[in-house]
């Protein structure tokens, strides 16, 4: 069996690493795994670095990242990727967005051969447009849906029957707790480290593109904190979080030497194994992959009581959740964190067992295998 993963964007991502470790998982199965990304950009090095990573323990390639360019007009780039490969003999192609959906459905039914899993990110209301209802027509597909309340939320086509649910997991026990090389967290390029650095406190906030606004209340709550808290400091790291409206808003507010502006990061979750607090402002997978991380890190978090937040952190014994658009609120509930050591030292156990109890990787994976075997039977059954 043949499963391809087609991800168009260029910047490295939550759904990005979804498809990464389920395609390594499925390939660890005996599944044939080809990951589609665009050409030279950071999702396809993210890709080849996933499928290498078995090389340093005596494995082969977990599997193959072709370059794709899906630019222009949907129907020519169906015809590009169809001609990716001599034969078409997919079973199943995981995508993400309507455009995806089209593209990966005309190459199935061109070929007449393989069904499209239309994975939903978690905490997004699936909502498609008139190319993606089009596609669902052109091809078999299946909705992958990350919990039962995204999967419960969904507007789906009439015709559509085939559901699943593959919650996002993490391997909790390869992430360790050991302390990094010096015990501080890198900075800006350019930013020298002081002594006064060394004994400071961080709170590393998780960003994504869409962020800006959630963002930027972070930076107005640290702005608040800092006469309390001359030692704080706020690390927000993601792609996009270098964005010149931020460090403007920083200036405004006095405190551009407080924030640090990392961007994106291969060694994010390094960053946040010497942070005292997390704070996620980012959605979507993104936003889920970095709550797992902290929690797996026994890290206390904070995140906005909007979004796909609530569904991992129990409020108040895992992690905070504070009223989103109230920056006062908001300060409080991170004042009183950073007050009490004890507090943030609980919660971070109890959100490392929760992890380890209640979102284990291997669950992710075995479902993206259900929904794939599912995707090769409807094949097989159109054909």
């Amino acid at each position: 069996m043949r499963v391809i993963f087609l991800h168009t964007a260029r910047e490295w991502s939550g759904t990005a690493r979804a498809f990464a470790r389920g395609g390594r998982g499925l390939a660890a199965r005996g599944t044939t795994v080809t990951m589609i990304a665009p050409p030279d950009s950071n999702v396809e090095l993210g890709f080849n670095a996933q499928s290498r990573d078995g090389e340093r323990h005596g494995k082969e390639q977990a599997f193959d990242v072709l370059s794709y360019n899906s630019e222009g007009f949907w129907y020519f780039a169906s015809r590009r990727l169809r001609k990716l490969f001599r034969k078409w003999d997919a079973s199943a192609v995981f995508v993400t967005t309507d455009r995806e959906h089209l593209i990966a459905a005309t190459v199935c039914w061109m070929a007449r051969r393989g069904a499209v899993v239309r994975r939903t990110p978690a905490g997004i209301k699936l909502e498609m447009s008139f190319s993606g209802r089009m596609a669902a027509r052109l091809a078999p597909t299946i909705f992958l849906f990350s919990n039962e309340a995204d999967r419960h939320a969904a507007v789906l086509p009439k015709r559509a029957v085939e559901q699943a649910v593959a919650e996002i997991g993490i391997d909790a026990e390869s992430y360790g707790l050991s302390d990094g090389p010096d015990g501080t967290p890198p900075t800006e390029d350019g930013q020298e480290e002081t002594e006064e650095a060394t004994h400071a406190r961080y709170i590393v906030c998780v960003y994504d593109s869409s962020s800006r606004g959630r963002a930027a209340t972070a930076v107005r709550c640290i702005s608040m904190l800092a006469p309390r808290h001359p030692d704080l400091r706020l690390l927000i790291v993601g792609p996009g979080s270098d964005h010149e409206d931020l460090r403007m808003q920083a200036s405004a507010l006095r405190i551009l030497h407080l924030v640090s502006f990392l961007g994106e990061r291969d060694d994010q979750v390094s960053i946040m194994r010497d942070a005292d607090l997390g704070w996620v402002v980012a959605e979507g997978d993104t936003a889920a992959y970095g709550i797992l991380d902290l929690m797996a890190l026994e890290k206390p978090l904070v995140a906005s009581e909007v979004g796909v937040a609530g569904h991992y952190v129990a409020n108040g014994i895992s992690g905070t959740l504070y009223p989103a658009d109230d920056s006062a609120a908001t300060a409080a509930t991170v004042a009183a964190l950073l007050g009490h050591e004890e507090s943030r030292v609980t919660m971070g156990r109890a959100a490392r067992t929760r992890v380890i109890r209640d979102f284990p990787e291997s669950d992710m994976i075995e479902g993206f295998a259900r929904v794939a075997e599912l995707a090769q039977k409807r094949s097989r059954q159109k054909s």
